[in-house]
């Protein structure tokens, strides 16, 4: 006893171990099989819902189309049954009438785009027809008395019915109406309708669509195979009506296998399970069902079950991976938080000199400004000096004008001093304007301003130098970047280009703005001297000039590439074929707003 029981001691603890992973293994097991089939029920009963969901909609808009193309001739009996050549011929039959109600139908049915058109006595002999004159098919003198609708319409007025021509062997839906005369009933107008294109349709779009009569005879159906088909034996009664009415001349009527399953579904021979729904058209004595594959639904349902088993498996790999990771993922962590710490450092470092750069491009386009301005103070002044003397000049004139009470004319020159005052102003407001120091807002410019506001600080050298300037820049020439230092590179460049035209004595300059794919090419081109093939490759390279000392900085055509690049465009020079230079921009067109 004391050995059995040290036996079963020392074997415990080996088989507890593997106990355990055996319970892990039936858990895991029992909860993949579980959540599988909640996710198949689940998918399946959403899929149906939704299958049946569209399938009403479909019925809708089926029983619409066979309303509609069974309504739109429900009035050709009624006008029929109410003309008064047909009521002639009911009540005086003769062959002159029986030819023009004959001539009438044939009319009317061409018009109305019917079958046929008929109209029989009060003993449902057809007197007149659309089709009189085909011998082999016409309905002239052939009796319908044993048809629903002509008994339909001789005992309450009106009729509907579905069959088989008796005379032509062609289907069709059927509208009767009552004609009356002094002594009661006269005959019955009918009008055939063609419902076959319905059907080629249905098929077309590859619906599975079928409509049956009250019997439950399929009459319409999306595959020829399913017409004349009840969906289940007719009874003895039911099949020695349809005979005697002819309704289905020469249909077996052989059911047509329609199975139904314990899961609501139905199947036909050679095919898998169908949801079938239906809507009754009590109007038309027929109802519309449709039959939709619910294998699509079954196959997502099983994908879900088979995605979700592998979801659960992966879990579960996951969760036993998740001791063995720990330790990694520490690792990873503490390395990881290593170089994010060496990344922050990093780019705090870099943001810090970018923003160094950005101050020195800043203090580098104000030096150019000022630098511009500077070199061109000796025609601001003369801009000044002019409507100042000017005023000096109206001043004392008016003192003169005061002391002897020429009222109108010191009143005349109070206004040109207001009007030299308002120029200096202007003037005054746009150098503090180009002048202020201030980062880069990207904007709508348009270019015909930014060039104005070029001119009115250069304007006084190109006159005092004799040079002509030409603009073709059009209205519409707007573009992406920043007004003052589009304005800043237009009077470095024009600036650049009357420094070129000295000493020649064609002194013109042209600016000019095509529109491209998306871009402003705004081009400034002189008559100079051109530009050295030399200097070519320098020639935006900050500190190149070419000018005496004293003359430039060599820092503008530098800053106005750097600008233009800024907003997004590029900048290039290149020398004319007939002498002289041009300097391109490539600027962003603005977005329209």
């Amino acid at each position: 006893m004391s050995i059995a029981r040290t036996d079963s001691q020392t074997d415990a603890p080996s088989r507890r171990p593997i106990g355990v992973r055996v319970l892990w293994a039936v858990a895991l097991a029992a909860t993949v099989a579980l959540a599988s089939w909640q996710t198949h029920r689940w998918v399946e009963a959403s899929g149906l819902a939704e299958l049946r969901r569209v399938g009403e909609q479909r019925l809708g808009l089926y029983a619409s189309g066979i309303r509609t193309a069974i309504g739109r001739y429900d009035y050709l009996p009624f006008l029929l049954a109410r003309d008064k050549d047909v009521l002639a011929l009911l009540a005086a039959p003769s062959p002159e009438r029986q030819a023009i109600a004959n001539h009438l139908l044939e009319t009317a049915n061409e018009a109305a785009g019917s079958a046929a058109l008929f109209v029989t006595d009060r003993t449902g002999m057809t007197l007149a027809a659309s089709n009189w004159n085909d011998p082999a098919q016409s309905f002239v003198g052939n009796s319908y008395d044993f048809r629903p609708y002509f008994r339909q319409a001789a005992r309450g007025g009106s009729g509907r019915y579905y069959g088989v021509g008796a005379t032509t062997g062609v289907p069709g839906y059927f509208l009767s109406r009552a004609a009356t005369g002094p002594e009661g009933l006269a005959g019955v107008a009918i009008v055939k309708v063609d419902l076959e294109p319905l059907q080629r349709d249905w098929q077309a779009a590859g619906e599975r669509v079928l409509v049956t009569d009250e019997n439950g005879v399929v009459f319409l159906a999306s595959h020829a195979e399913w017409k004349y088909r009840p969906l289940r034996a007719l009874a003895e009664p039911v099949r020695a009506q349809l005979a005697a009415t002819r309704q289905y001349a020469g249909a077996d009527l052989r059911p047509l296998g329609l199975t139904s399953r314990p899961d609501g579904t139905v199947t036909l021979p050679g095919s898998g399970a169908l949801l079938m729904q239906e809507l009754a058209l009590p109007d038309l004595g027929a109802t519309v069902r449709l039959l939709s594959d619910v294998e699509p639904v079954l196959a997502q349902a099983r994908g879900g079950a088979v995605l979700t088993a592998a979801l659960v498996l992966l879990l579960a790999a996951g969760l036993l991976l998740a001791r063995q990771r720990a330790e990694t993922l520490r690792l990873q962590r503490e390395a990881n938080e290593t170089l994010e710490r060496r990344v922050d450092e990093r780019t705090r470092e870099l943001a810090a000199a970018n923003q160094v750069l950005r101050d020195a491009q800043e203090e580098l386009v104000q030096a150019g400004k000022l630098a511009a301005l500077g070199q061109m103070s000796a025609a601001l002044a003369h801009e000044f000096n002019q409507p100042l003397a000017a005023i000096r000049t109206f001043v004392a004139s008016t003192r003169l004008l005061a002391e002897r009470g020429d009222t109108p004319s010191v009143l005349g020159n109070l206004g040109m001093i207001a009007d030299m005052a308002e120029r200096m102003a202007v003037i005054s407001g746009h150098l503090k304007t180009f002048a202020r120091k201030g980062p880069a807002r990207v904007e709508a410019v348009p270019v015909g301003q930014a060039l104005d506001r070029a001119l009115l600080l250069l304007g006084q050298r190109l006159r005092h130098d004799g040079i002509d300037l030409t603009r073709a820049v059009p209205d519409n020439a707007v573009v992406r970047g920043d007004a003052v230092r589009l304005e800043q590179v237009l009077v470095n460049l024009i600036r650049n280009a009357a420094d070129a035209l000295s000493g020649v004595e064609d002194r013109r300059i042209a600016v000019s703005a095509v529109h491209g794919a998306g871009v402003w090419e705004v081009r400034i081109s002189d008559t100079g001297t051109g530009i050295a093939p030399e200097h070519q490759a320098r020639l935006f390279d900050p500190f190149f000039t070419t000018k005496e000392v004293g003359e430039g900085l060599g820092l503008g055509l530098s800053l106005s590439y750097g600008i233009v690049r800024d907003f997004g465009g590029s900048l290039r020079a290149e020398n004319n074929a007939q002498g002289g230079a041009t300097f391109v921009m490539i600027l962003p067109e603005a977005a329209h707003g």
